[in-house]
């Protein structure tokens, strides 16, 4: 290989001889990447699989030359394996598309996720799930030694995101959606794959993968076509329905098709719900670990709310719930990797990285920096407590969890939004305790818990 003039071939993380580090990829995705950034630097080489069937990934880990990748499309595509096998799966939709097909659909569906339209029409169907999780603990204590915040947040979580999502048709839709957690688990793995089995091979996994993702599609059909036969009636505030009235100002290029709204709801409804309850559930738990933070919020929550449930406007007047809940981000991005190809060859941070090759954004790892965080595996909100005009961790992109540059997360504020809400609401009412040590989490297409949290709910 030639290099370019000032340019230098990334260092290599060392594995088997044969297989590379395809062996530790698959059983700690995370830990592998984690390693690699703190033993080589911010631009690491990672092969995976034998000679003539290995992929080789190149692991970005520092907040400046993340987002020089993220920040110019121009220069990095999203053609890569893992989002190939999203826009496989999942169709074209804002997660996968790009240039103009994304900026139409951008234009499309950001008056949804305005802070407006959130504070008027979502925050208070957060609230009521909120509500009834903890009546339902309150009525519990002392009768169970613990619940497992894993499976309670997702449940939340999905029902959140089914009314914000359906509305009134959430019913239907929800117990479809809580059915299908392998597929997260599927695309990752098909995603790390150098030559994964194409979706056509009637192998058992690809059957199982292709009968929920076409039992999903059905489901979000038959919604959309049950709406669209009710004409004006059947207009609604929620999210499909805004979906459907949708129109591109800027180019008068119509609404979107029923193909196009199929696709987004898929990737909002599997990849929503997962994100948003794994933060609340790791934000649980390093709460339930640390009384003294717990302590901290309930204090805020008592000052600024008393007894009554919070808004909207209350969210700015909530540091410390907010701290919390960015930094549990921190600890455990649900986007734990982005995914980009370059076009051409590019040199970025003095490192070649090839034309056509995969370039993983870790942001697992990022977040985890021994150059950007002091303690960085350690929970503690009060590293965001900082002086004016100061960030934390030293550089705009320390913290990234809904990624950077014009491809940041467009459901950012409503996310956000929502961990802040439950979280209020849930610990204006109970005390957390539980005797974990650690949270244990896993990389599927999101991060997500290892297994079950036992948390101790007290009133």
């Amino acid at each position: 290989m030639t290099l370019p003039p000032g340019a230098r071939e990334a260092p290599a993380l060392p594995g088997h001889w044969l297989f590379g580090s395809l062996a530790e990829l698959q059983d700690d995705y995370l830990g592998t990447l984690l390693r690699a950034s703190r033993e080589l630097g911010p631009v690491v080489r990672i092969h995976a699989g034998p000679p003539g069937w290995r992929e080789t990934l190149y692991s970005v880990s520092s907040p400046e030359l993340a987002a020089e990748v993220l920040g110019d499309p121009d220069r990095f595509s999203k053609d890569e394996p893992g989002y190939r096998q999203i826009r496989q799966a999942l169709g074209n939709g804002m997660l996968t598309s790009e240039g103009a097909v994304w900026r139409r659909q951008r234009r499309m569906l950001a008056p949804i996720f305005t802070p407006r339209r959130i504070a008027r029409s979502y925050v208070s169907i957060m609230v009521d799930e909120a509500q009834l999780l903890a009546d339902r603990w309150r009525s519990e204590a002392g009768e169970r030694p613990t619940v497992d915040v894993s499976a309670d947040m997702l449940e939340l979580a999905s029902r959140t995101i089914g009314r914000i999502l359906y509305g009134s048709d959430m019913a239907t839709a929800l117990p479809q959606v809580m059915r299908f957690d392998y597929i997260n688990e599927e695309m990752l793995r098909r995603s790390v794959s150098r030559h994964p089995m194409p979706i056509w091979v009637p192998t058992p996994a690809n059957r199982k993968l292709k009968d929920g993702l076409r039992v999903l599609r059905q489901l979000v059909t038959d919604i959309i076509t049950a709406r669209r036969a009710q004409g004006s009636e059947g207009a609604r505030d929620d999210m499909l329905g805004l979906l459907l009235t949708a129109r591109d100002l800027e180019e008068d290029s119509g609404p979107l098709t029923d193909e196009e709204v199929i696709d987004q709801v898929l990737v909002f409804m599997l990849a929503g719900h997962d994100t948003t309850s794994t933060t609340l559930a790791c934000s649980l738990v390093e709460l339930a670990r640390h009384p003294v933070w717990q302590q901290k919020v309930q204090e805020e929550l008592q000052q600024e709310l008393g007894d009554r449930p919070p808004s909207a406007q209350d969210a700015t007047h909530l540091p410390w719930t907010g701290r919390v809940a960015r930094e549990a981000m921190r600890l455990y991005p649900a986007s734990h990797s982005i995914g980009r190809s370059p076009i051409g060859d590019q040199v970025v941070g003095g490192y070649l990285l090839p034309a056509g090759s995969t370039i993983v954004v870790s942001t697992y790892a990022l977040h985890r920096s021994l150059d950007s965080w002091d303690r960085p595996d350690e929970f503690d909100p009060g590293r965001y407590d900082v002086a004016d005009g100061a960030v934390p961790g030293g550089h705009k992109q320390a913290w990234m969890a809904f990624g950077s540059g014009p491809h940041t997360c467009v459901g950012m504020t409503l996310a956000t939004q929502m961990v802040t809400v439950v979280l209020a609401t849930l610990l204006q009412q109970v005390q957390l305790s539980t005797a974990l040590t650690s949270v244990p989490v896993h990389a599927s297409m999101t991060l997500r818990p290892a297994g079950a949290l036992p948390v101790e709910v007290n009133r």
